[in-house]
């Protein structure tokens, strides 16, 4: 009897010492897209580029969270679209307010929030831009970035796993 309740003890202390047992709680709302490249003035190619942007975030979040999710010691956090933009005042608002995107994941229960966007300076390059911020603490913690060229099928995951690679190295698991 005094072997299992010992047994019982270690066990129970495990979980509190030993951190790789515990998980990250993280969010990745969905991106935006900055697109400060020049305006063509035939409408229905910029609504051709426009959707083709689209898609370019779409797979960015799919593959960000997917990685999140795949990763041992996270949880991914939901957070719908319609939370991110009633939290969102504007282009770039929870991007550059670090204290806002932290309200956003603290009342969604995440440790930690990926505030992303998809910057586009030029019709021949993109950057993949991504915040790690801390929620309890409403601190940035790392900024990276990703350029990408040619096509995105195969430059964006190749820029996505470089990118995981950096936040699991900045996110304590």
């Amino acid at each position: 009897m005094r072997n299992i309740s010992f047994s019982w003890l270690l066990l129970s202390l495990s979980f509190v010492v030993n951190p790789t047992l515990a998980e990250s709680n993280i969010a990745v709302p969905d991106f935006e897209l900055l697109d400060v490249s020049f305006k063509l003035s035939d409408p229905k190619k910029v609504a051709e580029i426009d959707a083709q942007e689209q898609k370019k975030v779409e797979l960015i979040e799919t593959l960000l969270r997917d990685g999140i999710a795949n990763t041992a010691s996270y949880t991914l956090v939901p957070i719908s679209t319609e939370a991110r933009k009633e939290a969102d005042k504007g282009v770039g608002y929870l991007f550059d307010c670090t204290a806002c995107s932290a309200a956003l994941g603290r009342n969604h229960e995440a440790d930690y929030i990926l505030i992303g966007r998809l910057h586009k300076p030029s019709y021949l390059f993109s950057y993949i831009i991504v915040r790690v911020i801390d929620t309890q603490a409403s601190k940035l913690i790392n900024e990276f970035r990703s350029e990408v060229k040619g096509k995105p099928s195969k430059t964006i995951p190749g820029a996505i796993d470089n990118l995981l690679i950096k936040i699991t190295e900045t996110i304590p698991d």
